[in-house]
């Protein structure tokens, strides 16, 4: 059943706004606004179908549609993957764009979407899409890549970064959360394999994964990691099931159960799995600011959209102070924070030892939880002014209206962090100059 009503008018967006073009921002120099140009012409040419095929299909209720889902997912992180954007580990050399900026860059777009001039209309942005590329390209391919063997590498981390294979993180678990030290899964390590005994739940890419790095307790003490090899979803003793979340409706978010898998131990990745795990947290979550900016992008383009055209009570819903306001405000700080973000990424390019470092990703963290706080704000206001049509997947899904809530925890972060030393440089709104001052000067 299709659950749109003919006699509402599609929402559409119809204007450039120059202030929300990323490609129009000083804060990017030439090389970067090129990267970021022929991958908003990647995503005009190569994705904007299969992302509004996806939509399409989440106006449909009492129809089966997640096979359908799937398929088109597992080929948008092909195509993704076969042009280099998938992963950005293994392909430092053919950009002259640090691979952390380019990630960011990759998530921000693919977030975001964008009004485009050759076509005059504006090219879909999926924030689901990208949390699976993240999952896959970034959670499981740095970790793979900093811990690997020849061999593990050769077998686990080349089909996922080369040729787009499913990849996942299996690191929450239902009573610890993202709480790694509460982690209780166990990894029972003998001379010849590994027997994995546990739950996993809230992993993206889950239940279509083909490749899964597994975090436990190595005998159920120190903490380690190992790859799973799913055989297709069909490993024996290994179950996956989805679990449907408000928002984020095209990612499949998964719950796992490992009930004595047994895997073999060259599959082990040698080393601690606290540093493996933390390896790449810091990029992480600069990726996923630069996905919650490219978020906020997208609802502040359809929030002026619709301000623009629709009338209430004789007049435009711009000609409300309480409308046009917060979309300003949000504008500002979109901007302010993007500024912060690309400094950071640039930083790590130059100087990849920072990633170890804590003042690093105490700030990554900080940004992290004030862009989620961003997104969410913008899709409130989308929400407040679109009243009644807000409440309707008509309007709702091309928006992702409720992806942001998806998100706003930051993985239990703004609840832990809220006063501590992630926030110092971000516990309020900054002003540009501050950030400029700041960043560049910080000892990491």
């Amino acid at each position: 059943m299709d659950t749109r009503l003919s006699e509402f008018e599609p929402i559409s967006i119809q204007k450039y706004v120059q202030e929300l073009d990323l490609l129009a921002n000083p804060i990017l120099n030439a090389k970067e606004k090129e990267f970021l140009a022929d991958f908003y012409e990647f995503i005009e040419k190569n994705l904007d179908k299969d992302l509004r095929a996806l939509e399409e299909l989440n106006y449909y209720v009492e129809e089966p549609t997640q096979d359908k889902k799937r398929d088109i997912v597992i080929k948008i992180m092909k195509k993704l993957a076969e042009n280099g954007y998938y992963s950005t580990t293994l392909n430092e050399n053919e950009y002259e764009v640090g691979k952390i900026t380019r990630n960011a860059l990759i998530a921000y777009a693919l977030c975001g979407g964008r009004w485009s001039d050759y076509s005059e209309r504006y090219i879909a942005g999926n924030w689901s899409i990208e949390m699976g590329r993240l999952a896959g390209g970034t959670l499981y391919c740095n970790p793979v890549n900093y811990k690997a063997n020849d061999y593990q590498r050769e077998k686990f981390l080349n089909p996922i970064a080369k040729d787009g294979a499913i990849a996942a993180s299996a690191m929450t678990e239902f009573n610890a959360g993202s709480d790694i030290f509460r982690m209780e899964l166990n990894l029972q390590v003998t001379d010849d394999k590994v027997i994995a005994k546990g739950k996993k739940v809230f992993i993206t890419n889950g239940m279509i994964a083909d490749y899964i790095i597994l975090y436990g307790r190595i005998n159920n003490g120190p903490l380690g990691a190992v790859i799973v090899d799913t055989e297709h979803q069909q490993l024996k003793n290994f179950r996956s099931a989805r679990i449907r979340t408000y928002g984020m409706r095209d990612a499949f978010v998964s719950r796992l159960i490992f009930d004595r898998v047994e895997l073999p131990r060259e599959n082990l990745l040698q080393g601690n799995g606290l540093d493996i795990a933390f390896h790449q947290l810091t990029e992480e979550r600069l990726v996923i600011g630069a996905e919650a900016l490219g978020d906020a992008m997208k609802k502040l383009l359809y929030s002026h959209t619709y301000a623009l055209h629709r009338r209430q009570f004789e007049q435009r819903l711009h000609e409300y102070q309480v409308i046009r306001f917060p979309i300003s405000a949000n504008i500002r700080q979109l901007n302010l924070l993007l500024t912060a973000l690309i400094n950071y990424t640039r930083e790590l390019d130059k100087r990849p030892e920072l990633g170890g470092s804590k003042l690093m990703a105490a700030q990554a963290m900080g940004l992290k939880i004030q862009t989620t706080e961003l997104a969410f704000e913008a899709a409130t206001h989308c929400f407040r002014t679109m009243g009644g049509r807000g409440f309707i997947r008509q309007y709702s899904n091309p928006i992702g209206l409720l992806d942001a809530y998806c998100m706003l925890h930051g993985g239990g972060s703004n609840y832990v962090l809220e006063d501590s030393e992630s926030r110092r440089l971000f516990k309020y709104k900054p002003t540009r100059r501050e950030l400029e001052d700041v960043i560049p000067k910080i000892d990491l």
